[in-house]
């Protein structure tokens, strides 16, 4: 590490304790729970924020002797009147090994909510940019070369992305390979949702990054994921998780029209508590990062200051 990038962490550390832990709710995202090491360097997806169990009970710990409640949105919203100091933990897309939280969850007496992209555990196929990292790193593509070209895909329509990927890598690409890359199945999902502390929300059906399509789609996919979800569970997610977090406008109308209650971006930022019901359809989140130390991420968005 470079002594600039090391003065940079030293400082953004030291300023983390400045004006912090007033009341607000932060909310963190996770992908992927990986059980060790080895399971991320087999290949099978985008490691992504590449986080162990060992990592989130790191992250738990620090924030309950710090004094913050645990809460899920789908608990109710509550939480929005309140002067406490809240958080959230959340999971993207659906990942069959999201299931190997609910030790800690139990553990800790803590919630968690998991926002689901349906067409993925019905269809039983792999999220494309897991199919991008793997079939690419099987073939000894740099991790920069790889990123470059998820983010050329990221500005496609769905449709492009998925005839992209049977041309590069054959039509049966989107076959998981391990219980690493695949989703839940619908049984799972149902069983895993039936755990007193497991919430779920919406993660549209495709995971379609709202902000570059039409209000007609973005609707689509929103209204789509609340039907699959309310007949494969008896109810309807009452939020929103915006795929890659990119939403607008239209997107936060849509959402309004779709039902939903409140919706999460990747704004990295902390919501003042209490708060007024028109932030609730961009509420922040933060991501850690396996590969940085835990404990100091975690005091850094404690901060009121923005680092």
């Amino acid at each position: 590490m470079s002594f600039a990038k090391q003065l940079k962490q030293s400082l953004r550390h030291k300023l983390s304790f400045l004006h912090r832990d007033r009341p607000a709710l932060l909310g963190f995202l996770f992908h992927a729970v990986f059980q060790d090491k080895q399971e991320i360097a087999k290949g099978h997806v985008d490691a992504q924020q590449g986080i162990t169990p060992q990592h989130l009970q790191r992250f738990i710990e620090h924030f309950l002797e710090a004094g913050y409640r645990f809460i899920s949105p789908e608990q109710g919203l509550a939480f929005t009147r309140s002067e406490e100091k809240c958080i959230c933990i959340t999971f993207d897309d659906g990942y069959f090994n999201n299931t190997h939280m609910l030790p800690l969850l139990e553990q800790y007496d803590v919630p968690a909510t998991f926002y689901i992209t349906t067409g993925n555990v019905e269809e039983q196929q792999c999220f494309w940019w897991d199919v991008v990292y793997r079939e690419r790193h099987r073939r000894g593509i740099d991790k920069p070369l790889i990123s470059r070209e998820q983010k050329m895909l990221k500005q496609k329509h769905h449709q492009d992305i998925l005839a992209y990927l049977h041309h590069e890598f054959g039509a049966g690409c989107l076959q998981p390979w391990s219980d690493t890359d695949r989703p839940m199945t619908v049984p799972e999902l149902q069983d895993f949702s039936r755990h007193p502390l497991v919430f779920i929300g919406n993660h549209t059906r495709d995971h379609y990054l709202l902000d570059r399509y039409s209000p007609s789609e973005t609707t689509t996919q929103m209204d789509r994921a609340q039907q699959d979800l309310k007949n494969w569970l008896g109810k309807a997610p009452t939020g929103i998780a915006y795929p890659n977090g990119n939403y607008s406008d239209a997107a936060i109308i849509a959402a309004k029209q779709t039902g939903l209650a409140y919706g999460l971006s990747l704004d990295k930022r902390k919501t003042p508590l209490p708060m007024e019901n028109n932030n609730l359809f961009t509420l922040g989140r933060f991501t850690l990062w396996g590969r940085d130390d835990i404990e100091a991420q975690c005091e850094i968005t404690r901060s009121d200051i923005p680092l």
